[in-house]
């Protein structure tokens, strides 16, 4: 059976390809208590790689933020869908040197 952790890192990592065109040379999920982080190395397509190249990196971090809000839904569906729990709210954020983003999941606290 597949753990909350790896299901989460195979769809966000399938989400990730498909929506950037790149891949992630790294990932890691951490489920603690009502959290869920995750930590990816990422790696930037061609037309990425030429505006870091020529000083537009913080546009390629603005973009990638953007883009990561626009498809919270979906990441945000990833995450109820493994932990079986709702999630009340995302954050992420984009490190450019070396590239990496974090995505922070805050869950509903339980009733136990």
């Amino acid at each position: 059976m597949e753990t909350a952790q790896s299901e989460i890192a195979r769809e966000i990592e399938r989400v990730h390809e498909e929506s950037y065109g790149a891949g992630l040379s790294n990932i890691k999920v951490e489920v603690a208590g009502d959290v869920v982080v995750i930590i990816m190395d990422v790696e930037f397509n061609r037309a990425e790689e030429t505006l870091v190249g020529a000083g537009f990196g913080d546009a390629v971090r603005e973009s990638r933020e953007a883009y990561q809000e626009a498809i919270e839904p979906m990441f945000k569906a990833i995450v109820e869908r493994a932990t079986g729990r709702r999630v009340e709210s995302f954050a992420s954020r984009m490190i450019m040197d070396p590239p990496w983003s974090a995505e922070v999941f805050r869950l509903t606290p339980t009733t136990d």
